[in-house]
């Protein structure tokens, strides 16, 4: 099977390059053959990738639209779509690929195009956003970009769309009948803990310095009971532009709590760095599945999370393996004041939470990808 996966870019350290690349890296060990076609990369491959995958760019950089006057967007989106179909009919040529993979969000301006000159190869979509709760803020100009080359459509002739979890599914079903459900794996599950001496009084967050992450409402949940516990303390580990990351360290300074929330690069070591810690917080506003949640149970951590869509609820069993907080900051405080107060409990919920984490093992999981992509095929 010849699979060519199509996504913006593969150079940023999050759980969708992870994942993404975890599954090439095993479907290549399958005997199928991977081709990556990005369409804005800006640099080298984030995680390890085994060498028989390929990797194309197709130099479509979208964000250079908005560097535009209003009216010239609409002339730059349609020579930059030319320019995607043009490039991607060579590729689809040449590779001869089975089937093509379109991850969202971030390729709906192009998946009208991808649809065209897919012809007969059977198209399977990846949700890997929450649809219901906008991943992409859209603005005036993106909706009328998004009337003139309208994506549900696109989506709607889909072979298979795949989504991570439960409440997702339920909302691509409006557009798309066809839809499975199939998690992200794991990337490791530790075989044994590792002797990794843990702090104390250390709190771990991971992920993109993005509003979706709302790391602010973390800050502040913490800049409640700061006082009351002075040893403890949080390190948040995430990527991002400078400014999103020199943003959160003013809010972080403006609540007083410089020295108690740490913030630090992304690392090839994050899982020693989750068993450093007691426990793992997670604060967005939504979710397309919450791979760094499954990640920290792995490494026999709890974890507290907004409620949010879509994916904690369906990962988390409230009380048993973590804490599910209402969507405010309130709450959340309170459930990290439960964690920090509760030591007994908060040992027998990260053992819980190991146990849990096993049913994302790339064994159990990465079988049913290759199933779904065959299936289309058949």
């Amino acid at each position: 099977m010849k699979i060519l996966y199509f996504l913006p870019i593969l150079s940023t350290k999050g759980g969708q390059e992870r994942t993404l690349i975890d599954k090439a890296n095993y479907l290549v060990t399958q005997g199928h053959e991977v081709l990556f076609v990005t369409f804005e990369n800006d640099g080298n491959i984030a995680y390890p990738i085994d060498k028989r995958v390929l990797h194309e760019d197709i130099n479509c950089r979208y964000y250079q639209i908005y560097s535009k006057s209003f009216l010239m967007r609409f002339v730059v989106a349609w020579q930059m779509k030319r320019k995607f179909r043009s490039r991607m009919k060579e590729l689809i040529d040449s590779f001869r690929p089975n089937v093509i993979v379109a991850t969202i969000p971030l390729t709906e301006f192009f998946l009208p195009d991808l649809m065209q000159v897919a012809a007969i190869v059977p198209v399977v979509i990846e949700s890997h956003l929450a649809r219901g709760f906008e991943a992409i803020k859209i603005g005036t100009t993106e909706r009328w970009l998004y009337k003139l080359f309208p994506t549900d459509r696109a989506i709607a002739k889909a072979r298979l769309l795949i989504a991570l979890t439960e409440g997702d599914a339920a909302q691509w079903r409006k557009i798309n009948s066809n839809v499975r459900i199939i998690p992200n794996p794991v990337t490791d599950y530790p075989e044994c803990l590792s002797d990794v001496v843990k702090d104390e009084k250390r709190i771990i967050a991971v992920g993109r310095f993005s509003p979706q992450k709302r790391f602010d409402r973390l800050v502040d949940a913490f800049s409640m009971i700061a006082d009351k516990y002075p040893e403890w303390y949080i390190e948040i580990f995430g990527s991002s532009t400078t400014e999103g990351r020199e943003n959160i360290m003013r809010y972080i300074s403006s609540k007083e709590l410089k020295g108690r929330v740490l913030i630090y690069p992304p690392t090839s070591e994050i899982y020693a760095e989750y068993q450093r810690s007691q426990f793992f917080v997670l604060s967005s506003d939504f979710e397309g599945f919450g791979l760094v949640v499954v990640e920290a149970m792995s490494c026999g951590i709890p974890v507290v999370s907004t409620d949010c869509p879509y994916g904690p609820s369906e990962i988390i069993e409230d009380g048993k393996t973590g804490l599910l907080a209402k969507m405010d900051t309130n709450d959340l405080a309170e459930k990290m004041e439960w964690m920090i107060t509760h030591e007994e409990e908060r040992t027998a919920m990260g053992i819980a939470a190991r146990q849990a984490a096993a049913r994302y093992r790339k064994e159990i999981v990465m079988p049913q990808w290759e199933q779904a992509y065959l299936s289309v095929i058949k």
